[in-house]
């Protein structure tokens, strides 16, 4: 585990098991995903009613492009239904995947760095390691705004519990304020050297990630 090669404190116990709120939020993740399931309609339903109507049409109206059209059209709504249902369906595959990374492993304590992207209220996380580089940087679409303003020039020390290839959970010391945090698809920017002061603050999170005892919280 990175955490452990750095030195940093881990949990001896899994995440779930010390943090109460944490399953309610992976079932709250698996309930949207099964929502927008049962949301969407069966697409032989939709190619089956919209066949009959379209045959209703050519028969009342006789008129056959009317009925080639409506067709035509059916049949890409019916595709595009298709692709939606397979797409939710290789969600929710991921999701328990990941779901089980996140139940089964432990708090890992990690030095941070969060920027703000432009225009958007999704953040950048980045994990550092003891010199101060991102080792690792993620997106955090709902990170909670208190998480975001109390953070210290964007430093602060963070828990995760996941795989880090993969989608996770972070939380701040104690197990609060948890939100979801997804890796960065494309390769992102290096971001800007911190200055003297920040690196000050870096290493004396840093020195918390090593020392940290995870007892005076759980």
């Amino acid at each position: 585990m990175l955490a452990e090669e750095f030195g940093y404190q881990v949990t001896s116990l899994p995440a779930a098991e010390l943090t109460a709120a944490l399953r309610p939020e992976v079932e709250r993740a698996r309930d949207e995903i099964a929502q927008k399931q049962r949301d969407l309609p069966s697409t032989g339903k939709v190619l089956t009613i919209s066949f009959i109507g379209s045959c209703i049409i050519g028969i009342v109206s006789k008129q056959w492009g009317a009925f080639l059209s409506f067709l035509f059209t059916t049949l890409i709504l019916g595709a595009l239904i298709g692709s939606a249902v397979g797409t939710l369906k290789r969600k929710a595959a991921k999701l328990e995947e990941i779901s089980s990374a996140v139940l089964t492993s432990p708090w890992q304590a990690w030095p941070c760095r969060v920027d703000a992207i432009p225009g958007n209220q999704t953040r950048r996380l980045l994990l550092l390691d003891p010199q101060g580089e991102a080792v690792r940087q993620f997106l955090a679409p709902a990170m909670p705004h208190e998480t975001w303003i109390g953070l210290t020039d964007g430093r602060g020390l963070i828990w995760f519990a996941g795989d880090m290839r993969f989608t996770g959970i972070t939380a701040l010391p104690g197990g609060n304020s948890i939100f979801w945090v997804h890796p960065v698809d494309t390769p992102a920017p290096q971001p800007a050297p911190s200055t003297d002061r920040q690196r000050l603050i870096e290493e004396e999170l840093t020195r918390r990630a090593v020392t940290y005892v995870f007892d005076e919280w759980l």
